[in-house]
């Protein structure tokens, strides 16, 4: 193993949109932060699993999601026409190429320091405290060590690698795909569409599911789904690959010869990354529960809000799964995104501490952002404080509100006027 001989105030491990938020919130405190990622560009399954739209933002006619991750894509929208279609309470569906850039620019823009083709393999504690992270790359092995680290990896990967207890779930994993070449003024209407396609034979038990881009031609498409597999389990990844993508070219081909508008139509692009929807779940010093997010509660150590469907994905129900959605916005407490067992660890994204229903609703990408700026600036404070767990979350809320963030449900906010 090579020899550690660098350092930082705060590493985050896995550059999607969670962790990519929480590395610029990291860095723009003034914290020395690396920012580790396995695949070659930022925003995970947003760009390298091309699931699109990114969704949701909020409920009854208003946000629930503010802060840095929605004005950067609102400024990604103004600045650079096409790159992705209008924001929305549902969300808006983005260019992936055009958000890797945007997120690479503003993270590099704050200092971030980025280490692509990089594996989190091992860590190293000393108590209550990882003293650092081995990591892996085509160099070999190396040893980094941090003051405080931040695991949006989605399964989980520092916290399990340092002991903490976890829950292992699963859903249905579905590889993404763009198709091209459509011609949208000669497309039926989306109902139409949906029974053309349950007629001509489905490929999977999902039917139609598709999201119109920014670009006329093209649209992404979320209809592959194999299940009872374990996402932590190379075999089972490359099955659901594998499958995933022979589905995608039979969906291709049901659309060719069955759906007006798609004859010339041709898959783009299969995602990289094939989107993993539940795996580990870190056990916090709180486990956001499906009570919470049904009744839509409250906390006083609330940092994001969220207010997505339940979306428990699968074949029952003919396929629809378990999907329901909410009444009002929840709030996300910082004690799910921090462990008992110690002081210099954050959790953020797919793995933070929830149960099988919550975790449902609160994985979606427009709360990653915001959970993601709550960990990175909760990270930096920690730097000063000690300790994430004792954290006084009353400044860090603070400072999340001075960036545009919501934190408050929306009848207090209607209330106040806000």
């Amino acid at each position: 193993m090579q020899a550690g001989d660098e350092s930082f105030d705060v590493i985050v491990a896995g550059g999607g949109i969670s962790g990519t938020m929480a590395a610029i919130a990291a860095a723009r405190e003034g914290a020395r932060t690396l920012l580790v990622e396995r695949h070659a560009a930022l925003g995970g399954m947003a760009t390298l699993g091309l699931v699109q739209p990114i969704t949701t933002w909020g409920i009854g006619g208003q946000y629930v999601i503010g802060g840095t991750g929605r004005r950067m894509l609102e400024g990604m929208i103004q600045r650079h026409p096409g790159s992705a279609t209008e924001l929305s309470l549902y969300g808006p569906t983005c260019d992936a190429e055009h958000l890797k850039r945007e997120l690479e620019e503003q993270a590099l823009a704050c200092g971030v320091r980025l280490r692509y083709h990089s594996w989190v393999t091992g860590v190293e504690s000393d108590g209550e405290r990882i003293a650092g992270v081995r990591m892996v790359s085509k160099a070999g092995e190396c040893f980094v060590r941090g003051e405080v680290f931040v695991d949006a990896t989605g399964d989980g990967d520092v916290a399990a690698g340092a002991g903490v207890p976890v829950e292992v779930g699963s859903q249905g994993i579905t590889l993404m795909f763009t198709i091209a070449g459509i011609d949208r003024e000669r497309c039926p209407e989306r109902d139409e569409m949906a029974e053309i396609y349950r007629q001509a034979g489905p490929l999977s038990y999902r039917g139609l599911c598709i999201f119109w881009g920014p670009r006329a031609d093209a649209c992404y498409v979320n209809m592959t789904e194999v299940e009872d597999l374990d996402a932590l389990d190379p075999d089972d990844l490359t099955h659901a690959t594998v499958e995933c993508r022979r589905q995608a070219w039979g969906i291709l081909d049901v659309f060719r010869r069955h759906v007006p508008g798609f004859q010339r139509a041709y898959i783009a692009q299969t995602a990289p990354a094939p989107g993993i929807r539940e795996s580990r779940h870190v056990q916090g010093l709180h486990v956001l529960s499906a009570d919470d997010v049904r009744e839509g509660r409250d906390f006083e150590d609330t940092i994001a809000r969220a207010a997505c469907p339940v979306d428990i994905h699968g074949s029952h129900e003919g396929g629809r799964g378990d999907y329901h959605g909410l009444r009002r916005s929840y709030g996300v407490p910082w004690r799910s995104l921090v462990t008992a067992q110690f002081a210099n660890l954050v959790v953020t994204g797919r793995c933070l501490s929830a149960d099988h229903v919550a975790h449902s609703s609160v994985r979606r990408m427009a709360p990653g952002f915001a959970l993601g700026e709550a960990a990175g600036i909760g990270a930096a404070q920690a730097l000063a404080h000690g300790d994430v767990r004792a954290l006084p979350v009353a400044p860090l809320q603070a400072r999340l509100r001075e960036f545009g963030a919501i934190l408050d449900p929306e009848e207090r906010r209607e209330k106040s006027g806000a």
